[in-house]
């Protein structure tokens, strides 16, 4: 195989990077991890600066899904961590790509739709104006900005702007379904804020499009063109696991739970379009809710 094939892909044991790697390795790509606070062969280490550059030379793309788990209640410590990890992780990351004798053709690096904040009544695309109001955003625009050096220094560089991954083996919707299976899922924080989703199958192969499509560089909304509420959701997937959906959450109670990190999360109103796939031609498999949540249930 040769070394045009090769991918590097941080966060490789997480469940974005677990699935992105059996579908790149069935596409006959070489994926190699490249292992986060890890100081020697094969890894980087952002609390050090070390980072092995060797291990990069040549690859055909560097997928960067690494960071501290954003689900974690936000203390002082956890804030900087989640912060340091994304911002100079990326960072040096980024710097030692643009550095290269052979560099990737495209790196493609994590990122999520709260760039644009945490409360925003229009539904928002690529173009719309973006915020550093609030933890999440200010944490997003740093995490954007570390990739800077790789643009600057001509690789193509997608920044995938996602949300809430439908998938039951990891992630927000694996910590519902257990109440929600039980008949004690309902709306939360009166429901009526809005959310993106995407299911993990489209999710992965939106990342496969873009490893080959030269035109899209710069933010991409990986989110699914279906918006709802949160209510809409909730009854939704009460509807699919034939269980009553209608057990309140109040927003105190959330934010008693888990303090700042539920008020920028599951209390947010974001609405996001993914303009630039469907105008580059993507096509989702499962655009609408209720069939994703049904693949993602039947995983």
């Amino acid at each position: 195989m040769t070394a045009r094939r090769r991918i590097i892909l941080t966060g490789a044991t997480g469940l974005i990077g677990s699935a992105l790697s059996k579908r790149l390795t069935t596409l006959g790509y070489e994926v190699i991890p490249f292992r986060s606070r890890h100081d020697g062969s094969g890894g980087f280490n952002h609390l050090t600066g070390q980072i092995d550059r060797a291990y990069l030379e040549g690859a055909h793309a560097v997928i960067h899904l690494a960071g501290e788990s954003i689900a974690q209640r936000w203390s002082v410590a956890a804030k900087e961590r989640i912060l340091a990890s994304r911002r100079d992780g990326t960072r040096l990351l980024s710097e030692a790509l643009a550095g290269l004798v052979h560099k990737p053709e495209v790196f493609i690096s994590m990122s999520g739709i709260n760039r644009y904040g945490l409360h925003r009544s229009e539904t928002l695309d690529e173009s719309s104006a973006v915020s550093a109001a609030g933890f999440l955003p200010a944490v997003t625009k740093a995490w954007e900005n570390a990739t800077l050096e790789a643009s600057e220094g001509g690789i193509r560089t997608v920044l995938l702007r996602t949300s809430l991954v439908l998938s039951s083996t990891g992630g927000g919707l694996q910590k519902m379904l257990p109440a929600f299976r039980l008949g004690l899922g309902g709306p939360i924080g009166g429901g009526r804020q809005r959310m993106s989703w995407i299911g993990l199958p489209d999710l992965i192969e939106l990342i496969v499009w873009c490893l080959d499509n030269p035109a899209i560089r710069g933010p991409l909304n990986a989110v699914a063109p279906q918006t709802v509420t949160q209510a809409e959701f909730a009854h939704t997937l009460g509807a699919i696991l034939r269980r009553p959906s209608f057990i309140p959450l109040p927003a105190w109670t959330l934010s008693l739970l888990f303090g700042q990190m539920g008020r920028e999360t599951i209390l947010s109103d974001l609405a996001a379009r993914p303009a630039v796939a469907l105008g580059g031609g993507f096509r989702f498999a499962k655009p609408n809710l209720d069939s994703a949540l049904r693949q993602a249930i039947s995983e």
